[in-house]
């Protein structure tokens, strides 16, 4: 192992795999990098993500109906699919997961606000032909 210190505290280890360990010398097993504080970067880049959620607005998507939605959420404290905040606690999250499950649910917003847009078209539509027929 290539270990830098600085006033004997652990700066950067390279072990003999070439992962490295920033301000740690333990590099848990899996990860090429392990950083012990806190990263300031200009950008962050995700390659790939296998699983995009563009689906969602797919016709044959099925989206929770809103009883059912408020139900889970009650019984549950959180969204679907989204880890409650003891599993965060935990075991943390990927980043890149984490990112794709919040599109979903950006998304499945989406589609909730243009349903509930319809509806309230319908409904400004049948108040008016309730005016005009009252009127008559």
């Amino acid at each position: 192992n290539l270990v830098l210190r600085n006033n004997g505290i652990t700066a950067v280890v390279i072990d003999e795999q070439g992962n490295v360990g920033i301000g740690t010398d333990y590099i848990p097993v899996g990860f090429l990098t392990a950083i012990n504080g806190k990263i300031i970067t200009e950008g962050f880049y995700v390659e790939y993500f296998d699983n995009w959620p563009d689906y969602v607005f797919s016709p044959t998507y099925k989206l929770l109906n809103l009883s059912d939605l408020s139900d889970f959420i009650e019984t549950n404290q959180h969204l679907p699919e989204i880890p409650d905040a003891n599993e965060i606690e935990n075991s943390g999250y990927e980043l890149q997961e984490m990112d794709a499950l919040l599109l979903k649910k950006i998304e499945e917003l989406t589609l909730y606000i243009i349903e509930q847009n319809e509806q309230i078209e319908n409904l400004k539509a049948e108040l008016n032909n309730l005016k005009n027929y009252t009127n008559e």
